[in-house]
């Protein structure tokens, strides 16, 4: 019986945004990423880092990060079926104080739509951290086999089941409802 559906944001709720040939090849900026998207660098650091990673005032640099989220839309089948489900959702999400702001402000029907948010600028942790699935854990009253994660990334996929927790690797070819339908059954 599921109890929680907790589903990635970027790649499954809403397009992913195209700056990741942004950072193709720039030594440090996994880190800085990391850094900022778990709440333990500020903006301005933030942004004076990136600038100079990147070889661009910090002016060019906020134009050109922002705009990687200017043209994003929800994907339509994802997000019917996720409305669906309102009541026993949840979001799980690597974010930065800048494009959550932003996508918060685009698609508050996400919001609406779910229990709680665990977004890695608030809870401190980055999805690819082994701790943020077991803090979830500890925050849906619910055991891990009552729990369906949502996800694009195989590696968090593998990281829920090592813990029993059910999952379903997104990609936008697969008959998601078919898929939800064939792992769980609802109290």
């Amino acid at each position: 019986m599921i109890k929680a559906i907790v589903w990635d944001i970027g790649g499954v709720l809403v397009e992913d945004p195209k700056f990741k040939e942004f950072w193709k090849n720039k030594s440090g900026s996994k880190e800085l990423r990391d850094n900022f998207g778990s709440g333990n660098l500020p903006l301005t650091d933030f942004i004076k880092e990136c600038s100079k990673l990147l070889g661009m005032s910090s002016e060019e640099f906020i134009n050109k990060y922002n705009g990687a989220y200017l043209s994003l839309k929800l994907i339509s089948g994802s997000f019917n079926i996720f409305k669906k489900f309102k009541g026993i959702n949840y979001l799980f999400a690597d974010t930065n104080p800048v494009h959550i702001k932003y996508i918060k402000e685009k698609f508050p029907e996400l919001f609406a739509n779910c229990n709680k948010a665990f977004l890695s600028t608030d809870i401190g942790y980055r999805k690819s951290n082994p701790e943020t699935l077991k803090f979830i854990l500890s925050k849906i009253n619910a055991k891990p086999e009552e729990i369906l994660l949502i996800d694009n990334n195989i590696d968090i996929i593998q990281k829920a089941k090592k813990l029993k927790i059910k999952t379903i690797h997104y990609n936008p070819s697969i008959n998601l409802m078919n898929e939800i339908d064939d792992k769980i059954t609802f109290s």
